[in-house]
């Protein structure tokens, strides 16, 4: 897993897929960032793009994404 966060993520497209609703007081809430590579998914906070992402291979990103979706009762 260490070769995930030798990865130089700094050239990536950053996508936000939840759309950016908003609070009671008009803020944004926090949502995350998304980039795709072929290997690699990285998430990172949308307020927070300073901060170090996370990283996933994509057998352990569609893992958490096919058990979330099965936990919640969603068809993907």
């Amino acid at each position: 897993m260490r070769a995930l966060y030798e990865l130089d993520l700094s050239e990536l497209s950053w996508v936000k897929p939840c759309g950016g609703n908003s609070d009671d007081d008009g803020d944004e809430e926090s949502c995350v960032l998304v980039a795709d590579t072929p290997g690699v998914v990285a998430l990172r906070d949308s307020k927070n793009p300073g901060a170090e992402a996370l990283r996933f291979t994509k057998a352990e990103m569609e893992a958490f994404v096919r058990h979330y979706a099965r936990e919640n009762g969603i068809v993907i």
